[in-house]
């Protein structure tokens, strides 16, 4: 009886089983098979998808160079030297340096006219030391409907002036002059800044606003005080009808300040015998709490000339206004000052001339740069009652630039730094060692600006 009924449920399930395959087979026969307009659209999909991604990938944009040298100072631990590129040891007077290695990303994102609307900007410094510095860490929102209007916020450069702002690997010379180094360390700062450029479609285009806010501090230091730095640069450029000839310039505005580090309120007097020197105003204790203001004034020019004999350019920059500082220095603070703070009116100046030689890959450069710290002295007034950091200097720098090619520079350049000759012991003519030449290789990649 078992038997026959394990025979009986086997004949079903196989009957099942033959049925299921039926069906299945003549389901695949009567499956309508792929048209070629499938395939069309089958491949415009994926070709949709692949162009997204190349799209993507074409707003991420790397770039970075780096700048090897080697440079000799006229002595060992030349006093010139922190404007070459860092200081000399005392029984230095000759190094190699690997003074620059930048690591940039940029993603853009425009609209169809090739404006762009959003921007992400991320730079580094690998320094041979082995510290890894951030230079630029900002984000940049212009507004979809008129694209007249951006807010920009991060570490980013400080929007006054020409030089300050004016990338290290497209600058013909080593360094910034003495006055930009001074006033503005590490040229970067935090902050948040508006900017107003009309589009590339409009006939406005000629003009940009930049103005913002700044710790004054720089990338490097946390602020220290409530006071932020208010900066603000209004500029044009334009050219002739052929671009033969390019003018620009600008007008800028600082105004900001430093924490007092002590109760002493000091001011630049004449004694009574004829001396000028700082002189204590009070010693309250809310001077703890003042800001001592720093307050410039910049104006800066250019013009480039493309003829027979290749592209001669002109730069021009001047500043003026009061300084903070120290008695050591009259550099702006970075951290909070432990000492007394000292206002000192001041001005200075550069002017830059670069000549390319008849459209070939060789250029000439001769910069001539000033710096006053304290106007209100000069010569024999600053003795033992001042110090160094009172003293005005200028620098003669002559170079030799030989663009290779698009990636490929090789620098030859001096500086001839010389000081007024003053009262002050070792300065009382012109201190003949603070000369530094340097030999520089840089090697860019993927350039984007």
């Amino acid at each position: 009886m078992n038997l026959k009924i394990t025979k009986t449920i086997t004949k079903i399930t196989s009957i099942a089983l033959l049925n299921v395959l039926c069906i299945s087979s003549f389901a695949q026969i009567t499956e309508k098979p792929e048209t070629l307009e499938d395939k069309v659209d089958t491949l415009y999909s994926r070709t949709e998808s692949l162009m997204n991604d190349v799209d993507y990938i074409k707003r991420l944009k790397f770039s970075g160079y780096v700048q090897a040298q080697y440079q000799i100072a006229d002595t060992a631990g030349a006093k010139g030297n922190s404007f070459a590129g860092g200081a000399f040891d005392a029984n230095v007077n000759n190094r190699f340096l690997l003074r620059r290695s930048r690591i940039k990303m940029a993603y853009d994102n425009n609209d169809e006219f090739g404006n762009t609307i959003t921007q992400i900007v991320a730079q580094i410094d690998l320094f041979s030391s082995g510290t890894v510095v951030i230079r630029d860490f900002y984000g940049k929102f212009t507004d979809p409907w008129t694209r007249w209007f951006g807010i920009k916020a991060g570490a980013m450069d400080r929007p006054f002036g020409y030089e300050v702002t004016y990338t290290s690997g497209t600058r013909e010379t080593p360094e910034r002059g003495r006055m930009s180094q001074l006033l503005f360390p590490g040229e970067k700062d935090f902050g948040a800044q508006f900017v107003i450029q009309p589009v590339k479609q409009s006939r406005f285009n000629f003009f940009k606003l930049e103005t913002g806010l700044y710790n004054g501090t720089g990338v490097l230091n946390n602020d220290f005080d409530k006071k932020k730095d208010w900066i603000s640069r209004l500029s044009f450029f334009k050219a002739n009808f052929n671009e033969t000839v390019k003018y620009s310039g600008g007008l800028s505005y600082y105004n900001g300040g430093h924490k007092y580090g002590t109760k002493n309120n000091y001011e630049m007097s004449t004694l009574t015998n004829g001396i000028k020197s700082w002189m204590l105003k009070d010693s309250n204790a809310t001077n703890l709490s003042k800001i001592g203001k720093a307050v410039y004034y910049g104006v800066d020019a250019q013009v480039s000339v493309d003829w027979k004999g290749g592209l001669s350019t002109f730069r021009a920059e001047g500043i003026m206004g009061q300084q903070p500082g120290t008695a050591k220095s009259s550099g702006t603070p970075r951290t909070l000052v432990a000492e007394d703070l000292y206002l000192r009116n001041f001005n200075g100046a550069y002017l830059y001339f670069v000549q390319n030689i008849l459209h070939t890959h060789h250029n000439i450069i001769v910069k001539y740069d000033v710096y006053d710290p304290n106007t209100k002295v000069k010569g024999n007034e600053i003795a033992s009652n001042l110090t160094s950091s009172d003293i005005k200097y200028s620098t003669l720098g002559l170079g030799y630039l030989f663009n290779y090619d698009q990636n490929w520079k090789f620098m030859v350049y001096k500086d001839f730094v010389k000081n007024e000759s003053t009262g002050l012991s070792g300065y009382t003519s012109d201190v003949k060692k603070d000369n530094v030449l340097t030999f520089r290789i840089q090697y860019t990649f993927n350039k984007y600006q």
